[in-house]
């Protein structure tokens, strides 16, 4: 059965949404269709660009956007932002999570979406011919990328969701918060990842965003069956700096603040390969 919050969450994926009978009967057929009778968009080739936020998911849907990728998607809406961390901390029926990807991501061909982090295993139940993207960046910088946001408290709880375990104890400072973020999140898309690899023979591909930048595409354009005529783009920054700019790069920060990254950090940054 349907939970209301569920029945909302689907409804928010459709522009014509409206609370009336005849908004939730139009809802109503679309879950049928979407979530068990269209086995053929069900069973689409598509790709899921995992990621833990600050590492260039922005920049490779503008550069699929730029090249003509038809739909390729940063955090679609709804972004699932409540449904990723509520699973994280305390795993949803995996059925109801099936439901709510198949309907709200019925017509991605590709999207990034750091929100999506604790799902990999749901999404491939969904969609039995998804493919996994694993888009990572170096943690210094990713953690340099998320304390140079003005107001960076405000920040870190409206977009990155701070709650719950998955950025540590609430009373810490942002710089810690963010490396357990950081930490946590790329320890859980890792390790659902090679558990999917290991459990289904399903490969993932993973790709730093310092080579992205570079123009090095080759898996990407691999993994979407396409060539790339624009291999590069200039870059995103979707937030604006803090009034004193750039938080400093790690061989400027304090001896405390490497020491946190590295007790925080440093398993996860060996674990994928940094």
């Amino acid at each position: 059965m349907f939970a209301v919050n569920e029945f909302e969450t689907c409804q928010a994926a459709d522009a014509d949404h409206t609370r009336n009978i005849r908004g939730w009967l139009r809802t109503g057929r679309r879950i049928t269709k979407r979530c068990w009778w269209d086995q053929e968009t069900i069973n689409l080739e598509r790709v899921f660009c995992q990621n833990s936020g600050a590492c260039g998911s922005t920049y490779i849907v503008k550069l699929l956007n730029e090249n003509g990728v038809g739909r390729a998607f940063h955090e679609k809406k709804p972004d699932l932002m409540e449904v990723g961390r509520q699973h994280y901390e305390q795993p949803m029926p995996v059925s109801k999570l099936v439901r709510i990807l198949r309907y709200t991501r019925h017509d991605v061909f590709f999207e990034a979406n750091n929100r999506l982090f604790s799902l990999t295993r749901e999404i491939a139940r969904s969609f039995p011919n998804a493919k996994f993207l694993y888009l990572h960046r170096d943690g210094t910088e990713a953690v340099r990328s998320a304390m140079s946001k003005p107001n960076v408290e405000s920040y870190l709880a409206e977009y990155i969701g701070f709650r719950g375990s998955i950025a540590g104890p609430a009373d810490l400072d942002p710089f810690t918060r963010f490396c357990h973020f950081w930490s946590n999140l790329n320890r859980r898309i890792f390790s659902d990842l090679q558990t999917l690899a290991q459990e289904t023979r399903r490969e993932f591909v993973m790709l730093r965003f310092e080579d992205l930048v570079k123009g090095q595409v080759s898996p990407l354009e691999d993994l979407i069956g396409q060539p790339l005529k624009m291999k590069t783009r200039p870059p995103v920054n979707v937030r604006p700096l803090r009034p004193q700019g750039k938080f400093p790069a790690y061989e400027d920060w304090t001896s405390v603040q490497k020491r946190t990254f590295g007790e925080i950090c440093g398993p996860v940054m060996s674990l994928i390969g940094r």
